[in-house]
């Protein structure tokens, strides 16, 4: 996954509001929960989004890649983060809320590891607790064939990265090409990325296979929507 840019995550993907997101999502999480104090972020990437949430939560994380988790622990010293498949991942604690956010759902590719993750999350979600899930885009919303170009542009970094949107069976490939500069010099290479595309109905189904019935919001934190529905007691 993100073997070769872990290190430029975080600018690569600058324009993401997380303070904004997290605090919409800690409010969701008290709407249905008032005294929720923990929460559990499964595929969490470099942590930028536990760095806000641990000011309102006692928070942990879960990730299958270490260069990931690495910036991660330097980011939140003091959170818990574990190395873990999302899949079937188990741990010895339980949450008031787990999350997957920014679409990582997608990066389990199949249907059967749609509902794998979720019957795992939903393991680790105390009664009464959330459980949401930001998915990736809709099989009738993709791009076949668009071509894509973002830039960095920073004092010390500049990162021009482009890709064309491939269909394989029934998931999204960006085999992404990235030109980096930076003052060590200059360095090209590639890293390809594949994501699972469900429907509206799947991603239902998967939250109704563990007992959950979801609510789906269309906006959700990043224009991407989102699923979430509360374990019963």
């Amino acid at each position: 996954m993100f073997t070769k840019t872990a290190q430029y995550y975080d600018a690569l993907y600058h324009f993401k509001d997380y303070k904004v997101a997290c605090d919409k999502l800690v409010k969701l999480i008290k709407q249905y929960n008032p005294k929720a104090k923990s929460l559990l972020d499964v595929a969490c990437g470099t942590g930028k989004h536990l760095e806000y949430l641990k000011e309102e939560l006692t928070v942990a994380g879960l990730d299958l890649d270490t260069n990931l988790l690495e910036v991660a622990q330097k980011r939140c010293p003091e959170v818990p983060f574990y190395h873990g498949d999302m899949t079937n991942f188990k741990l010895d604690t339980t949450f008031d809320a787990v999350v997957c956010l920014f679409s990582s759902i997608a990066y389990v590719r199949t249907i059967e590891n749609l509902n794998n993750t979720l019957k795992q999350m939903a393991e680790h979600v105390n009664p009464g607790g959330l459980l949401l899930v930001e998915p990736w885009i809709f099989p009738e919303n993709y791009w076949v064939d668009r071509i894509t170009a973002n830039f960095v542009d920073q004092p010390d970094l500049k990162i021009a990265w482009m890709y064309k949107s491939q269909l394989e069976a029934l998931t999204s490939v960006f085999d992404i090409h990235y030109l980096v500069a930076s003052p060590e010099g200059v360095e090209n290479f590639r890293e390809k990325h594949i994501m699972g595309l469900w429907t509206d109905e799947q991603y239902r189904q998967a939250f109704r296979n563990i007992d959950i019935e979801p609510v789906y919001d269309a906006t959700g934190f990043f224009g991407k929507g989102m699923y979430y529905g509360i374990k019963r007691s």
